[in-house]
């Protein structure tokens, strides 16, 4: 039977079409009151008639402190659409993975695929790889003049 337990903001969101955060914080008690549509059953019923458990007719919810026996509520999928909030579905953006033929680019271009913001890292190190092939610096080479200080006069 422990195999039967449910949270109660599972259980809620599940058939009563209610989501939150604050789900969690709820009592047996706060549900009663709540949402009265929601029947419980008694231990006895459960205890005499432990097919009802299996079969998926009653459900033990527990709210973090103890399990209480709820009877299933039969939702139609008219009520469902009725009693559900439809929500905007989030924009995703596509990852940027192209395939990009590195030996037709220009040097421009395997440049702006260095750059991380716009890129993934395999287009960094293919970008890198076409570049040190071309002989192209990708680091700046600073020319430094080795001044022989021995022959200056104070």
């Amino acid at each position: 039977m422990k195999d039967n337990f449910i949270s109660l903001s599972k259980f809620l969101s599940r058939y009563a079409c209610v989501e939150g955060k604050d789900l969690k914080k709820l009592t047996h008690e706060d549900v009663e009151v709540l949402f009265p549509q929601l029947k419980r059953t008694s231990f006895e019923i459960v205890f005499d008639n432990p097919d009802l458990l299996y079969s998926g007719k009653v459900l033990m919810v527990y709210d973090g402190k103890s399990a209480i026996p709820y009877i299933v509520p039969k939702m139609e999928i008219q009520d469902m659409d009725m009693m559900c909030v439809s929500r905007e579905e989030e924009k995703v953006k596509p990852v940027d993975d192209k395939v990009y033929d590195y030996t037709s680019m220009s040097i421009y271009e395997l440049r702006c695929l260095l750059v991380r913001k716009f890129n993934s890292t395999r287009n960094q190190v293919c970008a890198r790889k076409e570049l040190n092939k071309r002989g192209v610096e990708i680091t700046k080479k600073y020319k430094r003049i080795k001044i022989d200080y021995s022959n200056m006069e104070d």
